[in-house]
């Protein structure tokens, strides 16, 4: 088993996964999303001793795996999401985007999902410090307006990488960066552009391989990445 790479694991244990949680080959055969959907996943998690499908068969997790691969689907450039450490838990770079003071940052965020997921909306903190009217001190974002239950963590994470071109300073958390906002807009913008610099790089520890993804971004040079 040694001698399989952890992005193609062995059939017998991919068959041998669907066999112990119901699943029948005729009905992974009828549903190629499904098949295709959770052997992408255990391709993701193999080489990381995971045990994450023993409620495979729940709606939650369905839905869960539904998301994680759409998101493969339909990114946008200068995002990436991987699982961490369960279905219910994931991690996403978003790179700062131009002409904003925010522009080629490498910011980290940690995704919880509820286990009443989607009904309840997920937990998103910012793992890297940010300047934002938006985003609390302790990096929490505040996403329960913008939550709904057909909304995909795509488009969650969407509308929170406009907030970086958009801030909301009439609906903050930090209520101190949104009045610098409102009044003192240049010191606001030099403020983002310090902390950007300071915080948001790829020093920061991550469970996301770093970097082939910030090389095709064009973010930053191969020397400067981590390993």
């Amino acid at each position: 088993m040694d001698s399989f790479s952890w992005s193609n694991p062995p059939q017998e244990l991919t068959d041998r996964i669907f066999r112990r949680n119901s699943i029948n080959s005729k009905d992974l055969a009828r549903c190629s999303l499904v098949c295709t959907t959770w052997r992408l996943v255990i391709a993701d998690i193999w080489g990381k001793n995971f045990s994450l499908l023993r409620t495979a068969n729940t709606g939650v997790t369905r839905r869960i795996v539904w998301d994680y691969k759409n998101f493969q689907i339909e990114t946008f450039k200068g995002c990436k999401v991987e699982l961490v450490d369960s279905l219910f838990h994931w991690e996403a770079i978003i790179i700062g985007p131009k002409d904003t003071p925010y522009a080629d940052g490498v910011f980290l965020l940690k995704i919880c999902l509820s286990e009443n997921h989607s009904l309840q909306p997920p937990k998103v903190k910012f793992l890297t410090k940010v300047y934002h009217p938006n985003i609390s001190r302790a990096g929490r974002v505040c996403v329960e307006k913008s939550w709904c239950p057909s909304l995909t963590i795509y488009q969650l994470l969407l509308v929170i990488y406009a907030r970086f071109s958009n801030p909301e300073p009439d609906d903050p958390i930090n209520c101190e960066i949104a009045q610098i906002y409102k009044t003192q807009r240049i010191q606001y913008d030099e403020n983002a552009r310090d902390w950007t610099k300071k915080y948001a790089t790829a020093s920061q520890k991550s469970a996301i391989d770093w970097s082939r993804f910030l090389k095709n971004n064009k973010n930053l040079e191969p020397t400067k990445l981590v390993d």
